[in-house]
This record gives structure tokens, C-alpha cells and sequence, in this order.
């Protein structure tokens, strides 16, 4: 295997709802590997499973396109600053990161449950620190991120070791626009994950798609045939699975999401 693909998500669903056709094509590409990163939990301020069941649920349709089952484990990333733990799920052409960070709700204030921490907050210097919702709480040296810098420094460390003895001179990274203008309205969590990725990605030669997403419901639908049938699968993968793993009923709309986004996919690219 020579060739190496990145898609770097705030929520565990975002990659799905708006990049889904491109990464199903990446996941089915002969010699490729496809690396997927979420930085945030997206927990919501749920402590009954939520979170867990959508990790699961973005695992599983990795699985479905990608082939190969994956169990967790816990790895070690080294920054310039810190080393933290992040949990990875590894198959043979493709693996899933999960920071698991606290989910900074649609103002960027965070919730309750996990202090009121978010992304946003923390890049801004209103915090300063932010734990894993895998730490419950407490904050344990390896699950905790002192300062923005080692979020950043993770996200590097990842991206960094995963493309060594890959023959892809400029990997492409998928992942949220930063660009408030091109991206009008989106989440807090999706910028502070675009703004981490814009501090190296452009130096370490890396191609860039920033995909759009709150701002292309109502755009016209740009997806048909096996794109769209493709990006349907993934999701409903992910849907499923995570029905079948929360115990209550989902804090969220999964078809009325899907139509706002399922025959939609708005990007810009970015290689000098």
C-alpha cells in the first residue's frame, strides 16, 4: 500500500453527512489508506452513552466500505509539547482517531456535563485546559490538553506518523472549512478543527479540501447515482448502528439531517 488519504471531523458524523461519497471512494480504492480523525466526542452533554454509540457508529461504516474489523485500542501521540492518549480503531486499509474531546455545543460555550470545556474556548484562551469525556472528569496527565498548542500537536503527531512510508508526495486532508466567509454559520467545533489543521497542514505539504456544511442546506443537490448511493450507505451505516447501541431514543433527527445534506457535497480545494 503506497497511497494515503486524510479526513480530519469535529462530530463523528460530520465526515458522512459532508464528505460521504469521497470517502467511501477512498475507503474502496485499492492501495489506499484512509485515515479518519474526530476531535470532539460530539456528546452534546450526554453522559448515557450518546457519544460512545456514534464513535461505534462512524467505526461501522468504515467497516461497511472499507472492509476489516477494528477494535479500539490506546495509543500514545507525541507533540512538540505534550504526549497524550488517543484511542484508535486499526483495520487493514483504514483507521479511525478519536480525541474525544468535549463536544462545544452551537454557541462554542460548551455543556455543563463536561465544565462547560470546548474547542473553541480553549483556542480562544477563555479556558485553560480541556479534559477527554473518556477521562470522566478528571483530569488525567494523558486524556488532558494543557493548552491549544497540544491539540494542535496531536493532530500533527497523527497525521505526521500515520503518512510515513506512504509514496503520496501531497497527502489530501478532507475537513471542515475554516473560512467563516465560505462556510457561513457553521459549528464552532467544525472551525476550531479547521483553524488546528490551517497552523501545518499547508507547511507539511498537504493538499487541502475543505468541505462546507450547515451552509449547503437549500444549495442545489449536487449528488446522484452510486455518489449519492454510496454516501447514503455510509451514513445509514452509521444511523443504524448507532440506534442499535443507544438505549434511549436519539437526541437528534438522522433522516431529517440526511435531507438537508445526503444529496449535497460543496468543497473547496487548496494546493499551493
Amino acid at each position: 500500500m503506497t497511497g494515503i488519504v486524510f479526513h480530519v471531523s469535529g462530530h463523528p458524523d460530520d465526515v458522512l453527512l459532508f464528505r460521504g461519497s469521497h470517502l467511501w471512494n477512498d475507503l474502496t480504492w485499492t492501495g489506499m489508506k484512509t485515515v479518519v480523525v474526530v476531535t470532539t466526542a460530539g456528546d452534546a452533554g450526554f453522559e448515557n452513552g450518546w457519544w460512545q454509540a456514534r464513535e461505534a457508529g462512524l467505526v461501522e461504516a468504515c467497516r461497511v466500505a472499507g472492509g476489516g474489523a477494528a477494535k479500539p485500542e490506546v495509543i500514545t501521540v507525541k507533540g512538540h509539547t505534550a504526549t497524550h492518549a488517543v484511542t484508535r480503531y486499526l483495520a487493514p486499509t483504514w483507521r479511525c482517531y478519536f480525541l474525544r474531546l468535549p463536544d462545544g455545543n452551537l454557541d462554542g460555550n460548551g455543556f455543563p456535563a463536561t465544565k462547560n470545556q470546548s474547542l473553541p474556548k480553549l483556542r480562544d484562551g477563555k479556558i485553560s485546559g480541556i479534559d477527554s469525556v473518556a477521562s470522566g472528569g478528571a483530569s488525567l496527565a494523558s486524556q488532558h490538553y494543557a493548552s491549544w498548542i497540544e491539540v494542535v500537536d496531536t493532530l500533527h503527531g497523527i497525521l505526521t506518523a500515520e503518512r510515513q512510508g506512504s509514496d503520496t508526495v501531497h497527502p489530501w486532508v478532507n475537513a471542515s472549512d475554516y473560512d467563516r466567509k465560505r462556510d457561513s454559520g457553521s459549528h464552532p467545533d467544525h472551525y476550531a478543527t479547521g483553524d488546528a489543521l490551517q497552523t501545518f497542514v499547508h507547511a507539511d505539504g498537504y493538499y487541502r479540501a475543505w468541505w462546507l456544511s450547515y451552509c449547503t442546506d437549500g444549495r442545489p443537490t449536487n449528488l446522484s447515482g452510486a455518489e449519492y448511493d454510496h454516501k447514503r450507505k455510509l451514513y445509514y451505516s452509521y444511523v443504524e448502528k448507532v440506534k442499535q447501541l443507544y438505549g434511549g431514543a436519539p437526541p437528534c433527527d438522522f433522516d431529517g439531517e440526511w435531507a438537508r445534506w445526503g444529496k449535497r457535497c460543496y468543497w473547496s480545494e487548496e494546493k499551493s
